[in-house]
Formats: C-alpha cells, structure tokens, sequence
C-alpha cells in the first residue's frame, strides 16, 4: 500500500487478525464464571458458626465426684440436639454423650456423678460447626 492509495481514503491494517484468539477470550471468560461459582458456592455451604455462649467446667462444690458446666457469659442459645458432651479419664478414648438442655448464658448443667479419683478430659462440642465450648482436663 502506498503513501497515495492511503490519501485516497483507504484505512491502513496496522494489526493482523490472530488466529483462534476467539477461543483464547472464550476461555478466560469460562475461567472467571468458574471462579465466581466457586465464590458462591463457598459462601452458601460454610458451616454455622458457634454460638456465643461461654462456658466453663469445673468440680461441683457439693459433690466432689460430680463436673458440672457453668454458664459465665454470652448472648445466645445453643438447642440440645446440637450439642455433645463427652467426660472421660485422659487414658481412655472419648464417648460422646448427646446434650440434655438448651445451652444458654444462665444455664449450669452436671454433665457426670459418681467420678473415681483421677484427671478427666472434658469438652463439649457444637455438632454443627465442630467447634468446643470446652476443652479442659480436671481432677477429682
């Protein structure tokens, strides 16, 4: 093309047209809906978080074979069918017992009587999230 023909009105092809970048922008394209989907489906399948509630156990002062939990704080509730409770000796494994009453900011529950001398591990777990209330060892 010619410094003339280029006077006459004709566009000059300054780039030339690759082959299969239509299929390269198509890919990026599908890349990002993935990674969006992703996002989504992350945030509407996370697990519940776990109730704020604080809860500690100790030996009952009354009874000095019993564990009881203690409320010491929090603004919500936790029902019995989403929490779990397990007091066992530290050389044993753990048996996970179901909850017995709502959990709450007041509540105070014995979780065990009647425990022998020795050091017990004790945790109460919110079934949904998998997180502790408790996680401690006490001796009697």
């Amino acid at each position: 093309m010619s410094l003339s023909s280029y006077n006459r009105g004709e566009k000059m092809k300054i780039f030339k047209k690759k082959e299969g970048q239509g299929a390269t922008e198509y890919l990026l394209i599908l890349a990002a809906v993935l990674v969006v989907v992703a996002i989504a489906v992350y945030y509407v399948t996370r697990t519940t978080p776990k109730p704020n509630i604080q809860l500690t156990a100790q030996k009952s002062t009354t009874d000095n074979t019993a564990i009881i939990l203690v409320a010491t704080g929090g603004t919500d509730t936790c029902a019995a069918a989403d929490w779990q409770y397990a007091v066992y000796l530290s050389t044993e494994t753990a048996t996970w017992t179901a909850g017995t009453a709502t959990l709450s900011s007041t509540t105070d529950i014995v979780l065990k009587t009647g425990l022998a001398a020795g050091t017990y591990s004790v945790k109460v777990q919110h079934k949904p999230s998998g997180q502790y209330f408790v996680d401690t060892t006490i001796t009697i």
